[in-house]
């Protein structure tokens, strides 16, 4: 199935056009790639590198993927990957060949798949411009109202890990006819942010559960 690709403009909450575009890229193989704008908020600041989980705790494949992954995430967007970094495949980022692209006011970005979602981490050039792209997302909150029924309100939150504590948002847009829900979280401390996507209907199976499960466990 493809992945979803986020609109081009981020902080123009209608400008969900890019994502059409971006489902084409994963094709049958892939989910979710990072829409362009609307959630997609690049945070920008330095951070210090967040320690890698212990081996130990972790097969072999999942060694292996923090390995091929880390080097993907150096800066600031280490502390918000950290927690999944043995469980995403297929990430890019941008600046590389065929990495995502930037949008206005982001710094870094990195978009992964997982399973029938992908997972998009964003620096920004500043605090400001992150929470520019939040607002998108808070305008899209009330969109799922509708699109996406059981959806959470928006609220301050820190992530259960204990990582990040910022803004949590639960939005959907419609994409080529298609529903696509995501949870946005950033982290207050520094001008990064984070969100899942999946397709409503086949990635979720209509429910809420899933993608906040996943949430809980690696945030």
């Amino acid at each position: 199935m493809p992945t979803p690709k986020q609109p081009r403009s981020r902080f123009v909450v209608p400008a969900l056009a890019g994502l059409a575009a971006g489902l084409l890229i994963f094709g049958t193989g892939g989910w979710f790639v990072g829409r362009t704008t609307a959630p997609q908020p690049q945070p920008t600041g330095t951070a210090a590198s967040a320690p890698t989980p212990t081996p130990s705790a972790q097969g072999v494949y999942e060694q292996n993927q923090v390995a091929i992954n880390q080097p993907k995430f150096a800066g600031a967007l280490a502390p918000v990957a950290q927690g999944w970094l043995p469980h995403l495949s297929g990430c890019s980022r941008s600046g590389e060949n065929r990495g995502p692209t930037l949008n206005k006011g982001e710094k870094a970005r990195v978009r992964c798949e997982m399973d029938a979602m992908s997972v998009i981490f964003v620096e920004y050039a500043s605090s400001a411009d992150r929470d520019k792209a939040r607002v998108a997302t808070l305008g899209q909150n009330v969109d799922a109202r509708t699109l996406t029924p059981g959806v959470g309100p928006a609220g301050e939150r820190a992530t259960p890990s204990g990582r990040s504590n910022g803004n949590y948002v639960e939005y959907a847009y419609k994409v080529a006819n298609r529903t696509v829900a995501g949870i946005w979280w950033d982290d207050a401390s520094t001008p990064v942010a984070a969100y899942l996507l999946a397709y409503w209907k086949e990635g979720t199976g209509e429910k809420w559960e899933p993608m906040r499960d996943i949430w809980a466990r690696y945030a």
